[in-house]
């Protein structure tokens, strides 16, 4: 005779495991997966270093990607604990676990120190000593910029670029190379050009209740923020077309064709200071991972870059 299941417990199993799943989703969104594509610049080394078909360079460059990412949600928890309140007054922001009430300040800060080990162990485990020291010079740096940097005009904005440098210098470290000046250089102001297009971003969606928002926005003027985004567009723009010229460059990749990925570059540039100036949406991962221009010319700038590198090595000349 077949055993009998007791509806009352299959209800109270069945609400046991939602309750799990809801449980594990929100600490999902806590880390913010979804902003781990800025973690490319962790691999930006492997192209420009040639490397991008040596399997064991591919391999240590994923496992640093991997360490980065835990690093910046780790990160993301410290800065939804600390903002929480804050939070609670932005249009979208207000649903996020934390400052919904979903996930506690304990348990959030236990989730963070884990990831935190989860990324130093990958670190000085798997990857390298350096690498590891720059992991841990990228939790500092988001650290101070958390609890005090973000609330100071021009200091939050260049915090977020040396911490886009720190990924370009961890991912080269990882495959064994050095970084070129001009790449860190171009890194630096890209990574500044989308830091004061955020900021402008979040002056003009909160309005009157922005300075509340964020302390530092008060400071800010949608001007200075305009000519700030011109000018540290431009100068990326150009600091990367200097890379590609570059004698060294040149004679490290055995082209001299490096040059036609430029437009791409200017493209990607230009197209989202349209998109950014025409509309109130500013934030680089809402906006790259959204439109389809952006998406398209970032994998012909990979293909360009590609043939130019690897399949046409100097045989243009």
């Amino acid at each position: 005779m077949g055993t009998i299941v007791n509806p009352a417990k299959l209800v109270a199993f069945c609400r046991n495991w939602r309750r799990i799943l809801k449980s594990i989703v929100r600490y999902i969104q806590l880390a913010r997966l979804r902003h781990w594509i800025k973690n490319v610049f962790v691999l930006a080394p492997l192209l420009f270093a040639g490397k991008f078909t040596d399997s064991r360079s591919i391999v240590d460059a994923a496992l640093a990607f991997l360490a980065f990412g835990f690093a910046a949600s780790a990160v993301y928890v410290l800065n939804d604990i600390r903002d929480a309140e804050c939070d609670k007054k932005h249009p979208r922001k207000r649903n996020r676990p934390i400052a919904s009430g979903a996930i506690g300040k304990t348990q959030a800060l236990a989730y963070a120190l884990a990831l935190v080990l989860a990324a130093i162990i990958i670190c000085f485990e798997r990857c390298s000593w350096r690498v590891g020291y720059i992991v841990i010079c990228y939790i500092a740096l988001n650290v101070f910029y958390t609890f005090r940097g973000k609330d100071i005009q021009i200091v939050d904005a260049f915090c977020i670029a040396c911490g886009f440098v720190l990924r370009v210098v961890g991912g080269a470290y990882a495959i064994e190379v050095e970084p070129t000046g001009w790449i860190l250089v171009t890194t630096f102001f890209l990574s500044l050009f989308l830091g004061f297009g955020k900021r402008r971003n979040e002056i003009l969606l909160l309005n009157a209740d922005s300075a509340g928002h964020r302390r530092s926005l008060e400071g800010y003027q949608p001007w200075l923020l305009d000519n700030a985004i011109v000018s540290t567009g431009t100068v990326s723009i150009v600091s990367y077309a200097l890379f590609t010229l570059d004698h060294d460059v040149i004679a490290k990749f055995g082209t001299d064709k490096l040059f036609l990925t430029i437009p791409f570059v200017a493209y990607g540039i230009y197209r989202y200071m349209h998109l950014l100036l025409k509309s109130s949406e500013g934030d680089p991962t809402e906006v790259v991972t959204s439109d389809k221009g952006l998406i398209v010319n970032g994998i012909l700038w990979l293909i360009a870059a590609y043939i130019i590198i690897w399949l046409s090595g100097g045989q243009f000349r």
